[in-house]
């Protein structure tokens, strides 16, 4: 992954629970609540952050957390010692190429990854890759405002946006075609509803 993408989060990680944190709070919830983890399942989190999402989870759901940030992953480490979460192991790793062998994780979710990343494409096959066929893909991105004069102007942003690790303009839905993915149910999230909640599946493994 991009040097300057783990730059820039290590650089946001001291402020990102009380700024980040609070603006994504909403689509966090939503995710956790479409994801309906369910007990012994292995949950896989790319992208872990600070894990803000750490504690939301019941301690018979085993969840794997990773991120290309240190400095992100320590705060996460230090929720997981003060809510004593015993089934939550962290890992510095890069999306786009895990150790994690193949159909590994019941459910994996990706929030504000996919955008980030420098081959989208690439981190989305390789986030199939450790789900297990059956499972389920789960993806929490920022796509931007419905309005066409807003999205005109967030399109024309994008290049200084991905500078500063906000994400760059993707076409999800052409993604999500080329990764044979198929789209189970989706939402719109977070302040003017500028990001797409996405659960998804393997199209090989539907009937």
């Amino acid at each position: 992954m991009s040097e300057h993408i783990k730059k820039v989060y290590s650089f946001y990680s001291w402020i990102y629970d009380a700024f980040f944190g609070r603006i994504f709070e909403h689509g966090r919830y939503v995710a956790f609540h479409m994801m309906d983890a369910k007990a012994n399942e292995t949950i896989l989190e790319v992208g872990v952050g600070t894990g803000l999402s750490l504690p939301l989870y019941a301690r018979n759901v085993k969840v794997v957390g990773v991120d290309i940030s240190q400095e992100m992953l320590d705060k996460a480490e230090r929720k997981k010692q003060h809510y004593r979460l015993s089934n939550v192991d962290l890992y510095t790793m890069d999306a786009s190429s895990m150790s994690f062998p193949n159909d590994t994780f019941d459910k994996v979710i990706a929030s504000h990854v996919i955008t980030v990343v420098p081959d989208p494409l690439r981190t989305l096959n390789e986030i199939k890759r450790v789900c297990k066929k059956e499972g389920e893909i789960f993806l929490l991105n920022y796509t931007g405002c419905n309005n066409k004069v807003i999205a005109s102007f967030e399109k024309f942003i994008s290049p200084f946006r991905d500078k500063m690790g906000l994400g760059k303009h993707v076409d999800l839905d052409e993604l999500l075609r080329c990764a044979n993915l198929s789209v189970l149910s989706e939402r719109r999230v977070n302040f003017l509803e500028m990001c797409r909640l996405i659960k998804c599946k393997d199209t090989s493994a539907l009937p």
